[in-house]
């Protein structure tokens, strides 16, 4: 790594100026020089994707490094205060569990009988006016006697919810096994739209977003949702009070893991396809959406081993041969498991793995085992053998999934009249609480002078002192001398996280009476022609510059649930390392303005065009010595703006916990 070494860097410059060739650029004619030095790539081609790789890079590391802890804990004693110092980094990291448990207000709105078992619908409110929609599956009183066992089961990320065969399935073998199991709607699925438009993962990101915003997550109002439907359970007096379980697949195999992991009162889980590792499943398919990533948690060790390890739970995964979830990852994870547990001295029954064919999905097979898991564990029957994988897989052969009992047909499972929790009286939107807590924060924010908002934003960002920045810079061929006497430089940037910000420098014929620096989130920088044009004719320095996951490596590996951007699935794996597209964006900035500020001997005029807008506001305010000003173009709305109006924010524009302190907007006033 080089720390950024300004003397160098001139020195640098004299000698490439001393290259200059004359008239023309890239054998192009000299009229079109300005336009070749600006337009023509400074990168290979095969960096279009370096930005992203550099980030999954990083995260690799961490992942590998959490890994490494785990392994390293060698007595009970050391991985159970291991666990406890995690585990409160887990809860501040998801926007802390101090929510008031309120009156559940719960209602049984319809009961059916089965063949075998029986289903309650049951509606219930997590929070005041935020309602859950569940069907609970009891087993037969004449053949299994109350109170029951009870199991948790968080539905994947099907539109329908509960109302999904696929889930009802598993509802039901838990019944006919003689546990009380609860389905719920999971938070913008089935019947628990919270606004028009749109089911599933794309509103799970509209609030994850936002949500961050103000320190908090999504996987916080999901886990709180998984908690309070144990408070459930645990109301009724045909359910035993000495643990849970928990079960669920896909999305709801991810809130397996993260319900497992934060309440005691889940004993045994089994969460299927999700737990593989995040470098794998980043890797394969990129990070998924909102409640799958907690902020930070690489930065402090949780991984998907620490899913499995941290509860203290008997925990068995189960995981598919040709999952997008891959499962070179899950044997990967399992064989942290198994080694922390020989390590430390834990009872290794407790961890399994069932791996059977097929893609990505719950399967007989694995609802089997997981049903046969519960019953070894939660309802500690010793008389359950060990569980045969083979004999698991050989139920999914020639399987059919309508030639068996799945519950109630979807039109019959809806709970509330119309199958909209928004159209019951008194209904009050995740959305709405978001702008409760929003209007708190601006109450009891102060108001800060220049510097303190820098610090703030510094803080929040991960912005680092410019001395703190490890970045060298490499010239790209020789300098473009142009007609009049004007000249451009083009140069790569090199960072210490890996990215890599290709740069062209355009500086008048004499003395420079202003400098501006462009950044932009369009893929090409030749749309500035006429503003270098304009900028050289004024006698202006300018810059343009393409900071990380934009122009040359703006390339986009994954699509982030339908994202056109590049920078989405990036900013969300930074995200998971505790950093911000924003702070890296930044950082970048401010470096490329103490540049050309120093060549220039100006001032820097920033002009941010689109997403970038919010990264140049946080290195305005953070070092304000280097800039004369700031214009914005096509500039995002203010941070709170999108809260109170529940407007799409893409993570690569938030700043976990910023709205506690500051909106972006102010601080280039």
């Amino acid at each position: 790594m080089h720390m950024y070494n300004m003397k160098k860097h001139n020195s640098l410059i004299a000698m490439v100026a001393g290259m200059a060739i004359a008239a023309c650029s890239f054998g192009k004619p000299a009229s079109d020089a300005l336009s070749a030095a600006l337009m023509d790539r400074i990168l290979p081609k095969e960096a279009v994707f370096l930005s992203h790789d550099a980030i999954l890079e990083e995260l690799s590391m961490a992942d590998k490094a959490a890994e490494n802890a785990w392994r390293s804990l060698k007595s009970r004693d050391e991985y159970d205060a291991y666990r406890a110092r995690m585990y409160g980094k887990y809860v501040r990291a998801v926007g802390g569990l101090d929510l008031v448990r309120t009156p559940l207000n719960a209602k049984v709105a319809g009961s059916f009988s089965r063949n075998g078992y029986r289903v309650e619908k049951v509606i219930f409110e997590s929070r005041p006016g935020v309602y859950v929609t569940a069907l609970l599956f009891l087993p037969d009183e004449t053949k299994f006697k109350p109170p029951y066992h009870g199991i948790v089961l968080p539905c994947g990320h099907s539109p329908n919810g509960k109302n999904s065969p696929t889930y009802q399935r598993g509802a039901v073998q838990g019944a006919l096994a003689g546990f009380a199991v609860l389905i719920y709607d999971p938070i913008s699925q089935g019947e628990r739209e919270q606004v028009p438009g749109g089911l599933c993962c794309t509103p799970h990101n509209r609030y994850g977003s936002l949500a961050a915003l103000l320190g908090q997550s999504a996987a916080r109002q999901r886990i709180w949702d998984g908690m309070r439907a144990i408070d459930y359970l645990y109301s009724r007096a045909d359910v035993k009070k000495d643990g849970v379980g928990c079960m669920g697949n896909s999305g709801g195999g991810t809130m397996t893991s993260l319900l497992e992991s934060i309440d005691p009162r889940i004993v045994s889980a089994c969460p299927s396809c999700y737990i593989s590792s995040l470098r794998a499943v980043c890797a394969a398919i990129g990070p998924q959406d909102a409640e799958q990533n907690v902020f930070g948690q690489l930065g402090f060790g949780l991984n998907h081993a620490g899913y499995v390890l941290l509860g203290g739970n008997a925990v068995r995964m189960h995981c598919c041969f040709k999952d997008f979830f891959p499962i070179a990852g899950s044997r990967e994870t399992f064989a942290v498991v198994r080694d922390v547990a020989r390590n430390c001295g834990l009872d290794s029954a407790r961890y399994g793995i069932t791996d059977v064919p097929g893609p990505h999905g719950w399967k007989e097979s694995t609802r089997t085992s997981s049903i046969l898991w519960m019953r070894r564990w939660l309802a500690a029957d010793k008389s359950v053998p060990d569980i045969n994988v083979e004999k698991c897989r050989k139920l999914d052969v020639g399987f059919n999934e309508k030639k068996v009992d799945c519950g109630l047909p979807s039109k019959s499972a809806n709970v509330t009249p119309n199958g909209r929790v928004r159209e019951l009286p008194g209904f009050k939107s995740i959305y709405d609480y978001l702008r409760d807590d929003l209007a708190a924060a601006e109450k009891k924010r102060p108001t800060h002078d220049a510097s303190a908002l820098a610090k703030i934003a510094a803080n929040r960002a991960r912005i680092r002192p410019l001395d703190k920045i490890g970045v060298s810079v490499r010239a790209v061929g020789a300098t473009v001398l142009l007609p009049g006497g004007a000249k451009a430089i083009r140069e790569v940037f090199s960072f210490d996280d890996g990215q890599k910000v290709p740069a062209v420098t355009f500086f008048p014929s004499g003395k420079a009476k202003g400098a501006i620096l462009v950044v932009d989130d369009r893929s090409n920088r030749g749309i500035h022609v006429g503003r270098v044009r304009q900028a050289l004719a004024d006698g202006h320095a300018i810059m343009v510059a393409d900071v990380a996951c934009t122009g040359e490596t703006g390339g986009r590996r994954h699509s982030f649930y339908g994202s056109k951007n590049a920078d989405e699935g990036p900013a969300v794996m930074l995200y998971l390392l505790g950093k911000s597209m924003v702070g890296v964006r930044a950082e970048e900035i401010i470096v490329l303005a103490d540049a050309l500020k120093r060549r220039s001997g100006m001032q820097v005029e920033q002009v941010p065009h689109g997403r970038p807008c919010i990264a140049a506001a946080h290195a305005y305010a953070v070092r304000r010595d280097l800039f004369s000003g700031i214009k914005f173009v096509i500039a995002p709305e203010s941070w709170a703006e999108s809260v109170r109006k529940s407007s799409t924010v893409p993570f690569a524009n938030v700043v976990n916990g910023a709205l506690l302190g500051y909106d972006w907007t102010d601080l280039a006033r």
